[in-house]
């Protein structure tokens, strides 16, 4: 039962740590974020935590390093996904047919 909690606290503290990334860009870009990447950031952040100790970091310093993944994997996923959009001046939207 005590480990079904510990474990409980390690994901909402993962997914907690995933999430401001997002909400950060989310508030400087005015809902430019995407709310489609919210589950996409939390996922990331959790398996990148989760990667960490499989990797060998165990200990404090597993955690911390832990807790960095879980903040930067996301950070880095928005980053891509931002820069990698096709500029909007390149391709215009297309135009509504004219009506008679």
């Amino acid at each position: 039962m005590f480990t079904a909690i510990f474990l409980s606290l390690y994901f909402i503290a993962w997914s907690t740590l995933a999430l401001l990334p997002w909400l950060g860009w989310s508030v400087l870009s005015r809902g430019r974020a995407g709310l489609w990447n919210l589950p996409l950031c939390i996922v990331a952040g959790v398996v990148a935590a989760l990667a960490v100790p499989f990797l060998g970091a165990t200990g404090w310093f597993g955690m911390l390093l832990s807790c960095v993944a879980a903040f930067l994997a996301p950070l880095l996923l928005l980053s891509i996904r931002h820069w990698a959009r096709p500029d909007r001046a390149v391709y215009p939207p297309t135009a509504a047919p004219r009506r008679p």
